[in-house]
């Protein structure tokens, strides 16, 4: 069995501003998402990181499994607590493109994103997002964006061993988990600073990182695929996807509502594609 995350170590590693300066450690949980969940709102902080070495009911988008071996990947939860109301969609996404930045600091190979909230490499899946918000009437109480990542993971299951991969196994070598937990925390601190104050470019950032930006694709909306092409222009400010349709009109689609199908595969589509 791998080590325990070590969180002296971590904390001593730690370059971010406020992000993860509240962190809770726990050996084994049912969901980082869930635990935080419960945590009253005059006690929960901003910027909390929550972190299990065993995720024994770790949820993906439509309430899939997340299949992650204890002690060798990196299974935490960031709560949020932001005064706005909206751009949540967006949130996700940026968090989602800070990762990509920092596994290319370990690859020669670029990283994408798979809409909406998959993480690949070379085709393959290295981890995934899981956003929840709460609110208190219209008043956001908190945002808690969920996070898997397979980093010294080398066998998965028959059901996914397919398509799903490690840091470990794609950058031919071990990698620290505090190490990258820290470069991850400061990657999204950043971003989410870039979030909060509006940047228009952020949207550009991370249209790029999207599989099938800029190329005429197949789309499923809400189970039906229409009987013409789209161009995948990008996310608008609110994290809604952009498609440009044969008559030259712009069409906006919400997080959930569609799936991108590139050239001869479906790339997004649930139930298709289990967590890994």
């Amino acid at each position: 069995m791998s080590a325990k995350f070590d969180v002296e170590r971590f904390s001593h590693m730690l370059q971010t501003s406020w992000l993860g300066h509240e962190f809770i450690y726990l050996e084994k949980t049912d969901s980082t998402n869930s635990y935080l969940k419960k945590i009253p709102s005059h006690v929960l902080i901003h910027g909390t990181v929550t972190l299990t070495d065993h995720q024994e009911k770790g949820r993906g988008q439509y309430e899939r499994r997340w299949e992650a071996e204890p002690f060798k990947n990196l299974t935490f939860t960031i709560a949020f607590r932001p005064k706005l109301s909206d751009r949540f969609n967006l949130l996700s996404l940026a968090v989602a493109y800070s990762i990509t930045e920092v596994l290319e600091e370990y690859l020669e190979d670029s990283v994408c994103l798979k809409w909406p909230n998959d993480i690949l490499i070379k085709g393959k899946k290295v981890g995934g997002l899981l956003t929840e918000c709460t609110f208190n009437g219209s008043k956001p109480d908190r945002v808690l964006i969920g996070l898997g990542l397979n980093v010294g993971q080398t066998e998965f299951s028959n059901e996914i061993s397919s398509i799903a991969t490690s840091l470990k196994q794609e950058a031919n070598r071990s990698v620290e988990r505090e190490e990258l937990l820290n470069k991850i925390l400061l990657s999204i601190e950043n971003v989410y600073h870039r979030w909060h104050k509006q940047d228009e470019n952020l949207k550009q950032d991370i249209s790029k990182k999207i599989l099938g930006y800029g190329e005429w694709v197949d789309i499923d909306v809400n189970g039906v695929i229409p009987n013409q092409k789209f161009k995948f222009i990008g996310v608008n400010s609110n994290g809604e996807l952009l498609m440009l349709n044969e008559q030259l009109d712009v069409n906006k689609f919400i997080y959930e509502q569609v799936r991108i199908i590139t050239g001869h595969q479906i790339v997004s589509q649930p139930g298709k594609n289990p967590s890994a």
